[in-house]
């Protein structure tokens, strides 16, 4: 299991000013956390600190607490429902090590925070260049605990700022192939976007594109998230899909064609043949850094939304919307949205992407009833066109300009929310950062498993096409033992 922990950047700007000090001294406080758990990766979510009152600690070159402060904490901790996570300064720069007196600090209180709250003792450590380290201390024996260092934190708002380990997750060595670019924005910033673990929802045509783009910057692991199979129908829009892989499995197919054309030789491009709405695809979104939304329905842009805020994952969400004239002769209106949803940003609900009574009829699975759909409204979602593979490339372009500005923050800027009108030319960028009154994302994030826990309810349709995808098979299978057998009996 990989270890990790994660916090919005409210959070790391109300411990960055309690605890690097200007006096150079170590300081400590607590903190209470919720879990994140995926296939591979558990995350400690940042949900609350608890800053020592006068009297709870005692700064003397080595900082120390009292254990009014701990009681203090464990009492807030149970009534929350949350683990607890034990916060040190250094005076130093770059991720840190642990001295004898940290260690000593975190042993005692692992056995106590795990008895109280179930839960392990997270530790961190903050660096005077604001580099953040981490590590959870699991019970493995009676009276035994093993420190099992993070491999990163992470830090998000605006921006998505990580802390390495090295020795965990070390950068990767880029060749000639990649001079153009690195020259773009040279090689700490190559390490730290190539080192993010990325994961695509939906591999149709934005996704496969975005895909594409993310094997040529150099991203060392993707996670593919597609329950469908290729269709003759899909052939004008998957990029990089011809005729032999109709009837295979989207993302094997994808990840096939992307291993003939990256560079990298180290990418990891791992596949999820399930929908998010199901319990395997829902724990390889957990087990990410980042999310591309390439779906096209309401049910899993509600399950993203739900990932972006309690999982403090953003989401870098994307759509089309396309009609022809009402004489069938030509387009009449074309435009896509692009924008990231989670902490500092509108959740996808607020800034239109989905209604909740679409995600109801989704979930109920009338909208695969095509008398149902017949009698819907002109202007519903389910009766636009199909996305073409011509506006496709402009949004995965921009979805990935939303990614890089996240990553990189040229200038210390960020993008915002875009739509792009084909038929004017123009992109508006007038959009609200944040929430709606009254919404309820805000409140949940960083609750992590408390809601995870009710969003892989199953989905009928991911079932049903691959049960067709096995009896295609079985059948096919049938075909060639019995020209097998003829071909015996002649």
């Amino acid at each position: 299991m990989i270890y990790s922990v994660t916090l919005s950047e409210m959070h790391n700007e109300q411990l960055v000013r309690h605890l690097v000090r200007p006096d150079r001294q170590e300081d400590l406080c607590f903190v209470l956390f919720n879990t994140s758990t995926g296939s591979k990766r558990s995350t400690a979510i940042i949900r609350e600190v608890i800053f020592p009152q006068d009297g709870d600690r005692i700064i003397h070159g080595n900082v120390s607490f009292t254990a009014a402060y701990f009681d203090r904490v464990i009492k807030i901790a149970l009534e929350k429902g949350c683990g607890i996570g034990f916060i040190h300064s250094h005076p130093a720069n770059g991720w840190q090590g642990m001295s004898k007196d940290d260690i000593d600090a975190e042993t005692m209180l692992a056995p106590r925070v795990k008895a109280v709250t179930g839960l392990p003792l997270v530790g961190m450590t903050l660096s005077l260049d604001n580099v953040w380290s981490a590590r959870w201390w699991i019970k493995g024996a009676p009276k035994k605990y093993v420190r099992k260092d993070c491999m990163q934190v992470r830090v998000i708002g605006k921006a998505l700022k990580l802390s390495y380990y090295d020795r965990l997750y070390p950068p990767l060595q880029f060749g000639e192939e990649f001079n153009r670019t690195i020259s773009a924005w040279g090689e700490a910033q190559q390490a730290h976007l190539s080192r993010v673990w990325i994961g695509i929802v939906g591999l149709g045509s934005v996704g496969s594109i975005v895909a594409e783009a993310l094997v040529k910057i150099g991203v060392r692991n993707i996670v593919l998230i597609d329950f469908d199979i290729v269709r003759k129908k899909n052939l004008d829009r998957l990029n990089g899909i011809g005729k032999k892989s109709v009837g295979r499995v989207k993302v094997a197919a994808i990840r096939d064609y992307l291993m003939t054309v990256t560079a990298n030789e180290q990418v990891n491009i791992e596949v999820c043949p399930y929908s998010i709405a199901e319990k395997e695809g829902l724990l390889a979104a957990l087990n990410c850094d980042l999310l591309f939304s390439c779906v096209d329905r309401p049910w899993p842009r509600f399950i993203l939304n739900e990932i972006a805020f309690a999982n403090i994952i953003p989401v870098v969400d994307g759509g089309i919307d396309t009609n022809q004239n009402k004489r069938g002769t030509n387009l009449d209106q074309a435009r896509w949205k692009t924008h990231i949803a989670g902490p500092g940003r509108a959740c996808l609900q607020c800034i239109g992407q989905y209604l909740p009574e679409d995600v109801a009829l989704e979930q109920s699975g009338l909208l695969e009833d095509p008398h149902y759909v017949k009698g819907l409204p002109p202007d519903h979602f389910i009766h636009r066109g199909e996305n073409v593979y011509a506006f496709s490339l402009s949004v995965g372009a921009m979805e990935m300009q939303q990614f890089l500005s996240l990553v990189l923050q040229p200038r210390g800027q960020y993008c915002g929310p875009k739509e792009y009108d084909f038929n004017s030319g123009t992109i508006d960028s007038r959009f609200d950062f944040n929430c709606k009154r009254n919404c309820e994302y805000p409140a949940k994030l960083g609750q992590g498993d408390k809601i995870n826990s009710t969003l892989a309810t199953g989905h009928p349709v991911a079932e049903r096409v691959r049960q067709e995808a096995v009896n295609e098979k079985q059948s096919f299978l049938k075909k060639i033992v019995s020209l097998f057998g003829n071909i015996l009996q002649l």
